[in-house]
């Protein structure tokens, strides 16, 4: 582990280094095409975030209404059961459909 630089020369070759990397210049340019490009085509997902809002109110009022349809179906088929059951104990108790006993 003996190397020729003592932690101070490391440091001071840190201090004293810098990056000089060419420069694009058209980045910004990309990035706001990039990012317009984006907004004219956003996903649905990118819009649910956005609209967070009235997707969740059109989503509980969905539920709701499917609940209220299913709860009226359900007690109108509770109701045609009973009548039938009705009507069939009293044609049951029918004495003109009753035979002679």
């Amino acid at each position: 582990m003996d190397s020729p630089r003592s932690p101070d020369s490391l440091s001071r070759l840190l201090a004293s280094w810098r990056v000089n990397a060419p420069r694009d210049p058209l980045f910004r340019t990309a990035v706001r095409e990039r990012l317009l490009a984006r907004a004219a085509n956003p996903s649905w997902i990118g819009y649910a975030r956005r609209h967070a809002a009235g997707v969740g109110t059109a989503l509980v009022l969905a539920v709701v209404a499917g609940a209220m349809t299913g709860h009226e179906r359900a007690r109108a088929r509770v109701a045609a059961d009973s009548a039938r059951l009705a009507a069939a104990y009293v044609e049951g108790l029918d004495a003109r459909a009753m035979s002679g006993r």
